[in-house]
């Protein structure tokens, strides 16, 4: 059987991480993705190092996708790309409000050219707001929407966060299940659809639970770190060796009687103060002290393998050197290599789900600025070699020899 996605067009105006991973995963699925840019206006992270075909964030969100370098400044840049449109059966973009207007690619300019379009249009603050045309980026969205709040222990000074722009990566996501949802509306009825998809709105969709405390019992969230209002040990406990960690996430009695039983039965753990949960919470500063007073004569990897064999939920603190060297991830092939023509040989996540009765196509490193120009000129906008040349000498195309 074909890829899921096979015989899907998709045209993408993205920049920086929302619709590029949207497009990369829609790549994945085998889709044929059409990234627009050009020297004139390229993605914003590929300018944030020397060699913009050489920028580890940008290859791994672009990968799977084919590069159409065309100036859109230009008007016979934006007739060609009103033709890939027509082939087209996805647009996404995330640039700033207003921004594809002024292009003259608004879902209402799109929809002119093809009717059935699927249209994602994903700002920080989607339309219809007084934010609407605020600048944003995934660590601002993450302050906006309430999570940055949470991001911390509770003796930090400010909230922490992460350098993972969750929001960023959690749109993307969101971004893919409605397009195929307007996919298969479109299969029913025959009609397109835009979809307003505000970034801050996904990343408050992610505390949902918080925003319900507030309006129940009136109670403003605190950092908690990594402790739990309804479990305990629950924490990132220090281990044997040089920065070392182990996290433990103990929720039932039942849970507790198997942590118990698994690190030899101390004498500590039949304390009464340790006796249910309630009891473990009420005392949870001296039940970590007591936990860590074991996993600190142990390495991560046997705390972790000792309470899994137990029943218990453990997985050691792992950096990015143990994660590509990890038994599983190597055995689960959730690593790839790939070869970029400038970046050489790296490794990339793969696909994290695999299906029965679906063939994915290869992930294909992420495309040199202008990579496919000529190609997609050729299949699909029937261009001729001669024409082709003279807009590459005009400054309407973009290829890696330009």
């Amino acid at each position: 059987m074909g890829a899921p996605l096979e015989g899907i067009r998709v045209i993408s105006f993205g920049t920086g991480a929302v619709i590029p991973d949207f497009g990369k995963i829609l790549g994945e699925l085998g889709a044929d993705v059409i990234k627009i840019e050009s020297r004139e206006n390229p993605d914003f992270v590929r300018t944030i190092g020397p060699d913009m075909n050489n920028i580890h964030g940008f290859n791994e969100s672009n990968r799977s996708k084919r590069s159409f370098g065309v100036n859109l400044k230009k008007e016979r840049g934006k007739e060609l790309v009103r033709e890939l449109v027509k082939t087209a059966d996805i647009v996404g973009e995330n640039f700033r409000g207003g921004a594809m207007a002024g292009l003259g690619f608004s879902y209402e300019d799109v929809r002119r050219i093809k009717p059935d379009i699927v249209y994602i249009s994903s700002q920080g603050f989607g339309r219809g707001s007084p934010y609407s045309d605020y600048q944003a980026y995934g660590p601002m969205l993450a302050a906006a929407s309430g999570v940055l709040s949470l991001w911390a222990h509770p003796d930090d000074p400010y909230p922490v966060g992460a350098n993972v722009p969750l929001p960023d990566h959690m749109a993307s996501k969101q971004a893919v299940f409605a397009v195929l949802v307007a996919l298969d509306y479109r299969r029913r009825t025959g009609k397109g659809q835009f979809i307003d998809m505000s970034q801050v709105e996904v990343a408050a969709s992610l505390i949902g639970e918080y925003y319900l405390d507030y309006s129940i019992n009136k109670r403003v969230a605190k950092p908690a770190g990594n402790r739990n209002p309804y479990a305990a040990p629950h924490n990132c406990y220090r281990c044997k060796g040089v920065d070392q960690w182990c996290a433990i996430a103990v929720f039932s009695n039942d849970e507790w009687q198997r942590f118990c039983a698994a690190i030899g039965n101390p004498d500590w753990t039949k304390d009464a103060k340790f006796a249910d949960t309630v009891s473990r919470l009420r005392n949870v500063d001296e039940l970590d002290r007591m936990v860590e007073g074991w996993t600190i004569e142990h390495e991560p990897t046997e705390v972790m393998n000792t309470l899994q064999a137990a029943g218990v939920a453990a997985g050691m603190a792992q950096r990015a050197a143990d994660t590509i060297d990890d038994p599983h991830i190597k055995q689960t092939k959730a690593l790839i290599e790939l070869d970029h023509p400038v970046a050489g040989k790296r490794l990339y996540p793969n696909v994290p789900f695999r299906m029965s009765n679906a063939t994915l196509p290869p992930s294909r490193p992420a495309p040199l600025l202008g990579q496919h120009t000529e190609e997609i000129c050729r299949e699909l906008l029937r261009m001729s070699p001669e024409e082709i040349q003279e807009l590459k000498e005009e400054g309407v195309l973009d290829t890696p020899s330009r």
